[in-house]
């Protein structure tokens, strides 16, 4: 009895032992299946983000394009002014005094000859005055000397008939030869006279001359008391008043009485570039836009230019001239002056963003029908700043690149919208 009891025992723990064994295989199944379920779903969206990577605009750059356009058969050039007055003058004092009068102010508008300002010179009046006296006693000495040529004149005819009349006497013998040798010397003494009164009147008449010329210049002297206008025009400085003492000069230190400026047409100095100073010609039309008179046109005229280019700039000057007799521009402004000139070749006209500048040069990048791309080279003309002139490398019909990516590459396929 004992013996049987023991052994039931034995076999439930033989049963119990296997039990481990069932575990582990659990617990692999287990594991087996939280992998599928977390591998299946990460190989899936592997295989989504590789089917997004091969359709993405990385694989195919996505590009835009544009085409070419013919070249105008004439272009425009826009070039910078300073707009400036036709004539403009300093006016300087020629005389020391002090300012008696001033009859003008700055904006003034005056006419050619108008007394501007009157200076009182006492010293150059004084000079004057003498100067009259002198040529009023210089003229009578003239009449003096022309006076005694006459009386010269006078005794030495009275000479003469005595000598016509005495000589043929002393030949017959009817007077002595004394009487007839006074009478001759006579005569030629008062030939003498007349040679010294003519020699007087000479001198007489330069001295005249020369006291004529004194007063002259004294007289001019004294016109320049009077400060004038040179020309028609607008007073654009004015630095004395009434009561300033003025002195001759116009060094660079010496300050005008007035400054005048004619404003009635109006000159602007262009730098017409290498490029284009070939199609510039004398009476050519120019628009001049200023940008302070919005929505008014003005048309100015090539009145001369330079004809020959500067050697550090290479341009050319060239001057335009604009009517203002309205007074709408003033001296001063800036304009832009616009040149329409005739094109001597044909050309093509492309956006500046289109062209790819690298080592090798300047190129187009070409969209071909398969969507392929290809780099073309161009020479470029002229640049007008957002389009540049191509002069070769196009034929006009080509599909181009808008903006072409430095990521693009000879031959890649693209994708275009």
């Amino acid at each position: 009895m004992t013996q049987q009891t023991q052994t039931v025992p034995t076999q439930k723990t033989q049963q119990k032992s296997g039990s481990p064994f069932v575990k582990v295989v659990g617990v692999v199944v287990i594991l087996a299946i939280l992998v599928a379920i977390g591998v299946l779903p990460r190989l899936a969206r592997q295989r989504e983000a590789l089917a997004a990577v091969n359709e993405s605009s990385v694989t195919h750059p996505v590009v835009s394009l544009v085409h070419a356009q013919k070249g105008e058969p004439t272009s425009e050039l826009l070039l910078p002014g300073n707009i400036e007055p036709l004539y403009s003058a300093n006016l300087f004092a020629r005389v020391d005094g002090y300012l008696d009068r001033r009859n003008v102010d700055i904006g003034t508008k005056v006419r050619s000859g108008e007394v501007l300002a009157v200076i009182s010179s006492p010293e150059i009046d004084q000079q004057l005055l003498q100067a009259l006296a002198t040529l009023a006693q210089s003229q009578a000495s003239l009449q003096q000397a022309q006076a005694a040529l006459a009386q010269a004149k006078a005794n030495a005819e009275l000479t003469r008939l005595t000598k016509e009349r005495d000589v043929p006497l002393g030949e017959e013998h009817a007077i002595s030869q004394q009487i007839v040798d006074e009478a001759v010397q006579a005569h030629d003494a008062r030939l003498a006279d007349v040679a010294a009164a003519n020699a007087n009147i000479t001198a007489a008449q330069a001295s005249v001359t020369a006291n004529h010329a004194n007063v002259a210049r004294l007289q001019q002297m004294q016109s320049f008391e009077r400060i004038v206008a040179p020309f028609d025009g607008v007073i654009t400085a004015r630095n004395v008043e009434r009561g300033d003492l003025v002195s001759t000069g116009g060094g660079s230190t010496a300050k005008p009485l007035f400054s005048i400026a004619q404003s009635g047409t109006l000159r602007i100095q262009v730098d017409v570039p290498q490029s284009e100073a070939v199609n510039i010609q004398d009476g050519q039309k120019a628009a001049v836009d200023v940008k302070e008179r919005l929505g008014r046109s003005y048309t100015g005229t090539v009145i001369r230019n330079a004809g020959a280019l500067d050697n550090a700039a290479r341009t050319m000057l060239t001057e335009v001239q604009v009517d203002n007799k309205d007074g709408s521009l003033l001296p001063g402004m800036y304009a832009q002056i616009k040149f329409t000139l005739p094109e001597q070749r044909t050309s093509l006209i492309i956006p500046t963003s289109s062209l790819v500048v690298d080592h090798a040069g300047m190129h187009v990048v070409i969209v071909n029908a398969d969507h392929t791309i290809h780099f073309a080279p161009v020479s470029i003309g002229k640049d007008m700043g957002t389009q540049v002139e191509v002069l070769a490398g196009l034929q006009g019909s080509e599909s181009l690149v808008a903006s072409p990516s430095d990521l693009l590459n000879e031959g890649q396929h693209v994708e275009v919208r």
